[in-house]
Parts: C-alpha cells; sequence; structure tokens
C-alpha cells in the first residue's frame, strides 16, 4: 500500500451504536452504582435490571449515574419476585451520542424525560 494514503471515515462509522431488538439489546439509564461492576439500569420497557458489565468490557468503560446504556437481559435466569432481572451492558453513550440518537427519534421523548430527571 502507499504510503500516502489515507484512512477515511464512512457515514456508517461516524453513526453511534443503534440496539438491535432482533438480538434482545433494549436502551437503559444507570440509575444507581453499587460498586465493581454492578448497577441498577432502567430499560426502556419500564423493568429495573441489575446491570452487569460485560468482562471483555470491564476495564474500558466507566458508567455513571445517568448514562444512556444498551443492556441485553439474560434469559436463561428464573424469574423470581424478590430479586431483579440481570441484564449485561454492553455499550454506553457519550453525550454527543445521546443527542444524535435523540435528533434522529431512535429515543422516544417519554424515555427522554426520564434520563433527564436521574
Amino acid at each position: 500500500m502507499p504510503k500516502n494514503r489515507r484512512n477515511f471515515e464512512t457515514e456508517a462509522s461516524k453513526r453511534p451504536r443503534i440496539p438491535n431488538p432482533r438480538d434482545g439489546e433494549l436502551l437503559g439509564v444507570v440509575v444507581e452504582i453499587f460498586g465493581g461492576e454492578h448497577m441498577t439500569v432502567k430499560g426502556a420497557n419500564g423493568i429495573l435490571y441489575m446491570g452487569l458489565i460485560r468482562g471483555k468490557i470491564k476495564k474500558r468503560m466507566w458508567c455513571r449515574a445517568g448514562d444512556l446504556v444498551v443492556i441485553v437481559p439474560w434469559d436463561f435466569e428464573t424469574k423470581s419476585a424478590e430479586r431483579k432481572p440481570k441484564a449485561h451492558i454492553v455499550w454506553r453513550y457519550t453525550k454527543t451520542q445521546e443527542t444524535w440518537l435523540s435528533n434522529h427519534n431512535y429515543i422516544s421523548q417519554e424515555f427522554l424525560q426520564e434520563l433527564q430527571n436521574i
């Protein structure tokens, strides 16, 4: 390859990651942090989840309360009334990506209001 060749960013690489409903992914907001990789996340469906940051990205991603994240609920866990269902946190959006998602109508207005209240 010639040395003067540049890597131009494509339009797809500039866009933030969008949750894929076929993979069971949901948008969520971090409500409370317990320490380590454990936190409470409120999903777009209104359910509170015990969120765990995946081991692959544990050292690379730092979440705060009020951050918009992508979660994947566990489907193999048994449901019980006294415990919250668990979910993996697979992506955290920056504030710039949050505004892009809201401007392009990927986030509902009700969920956006909840995001601002936290």
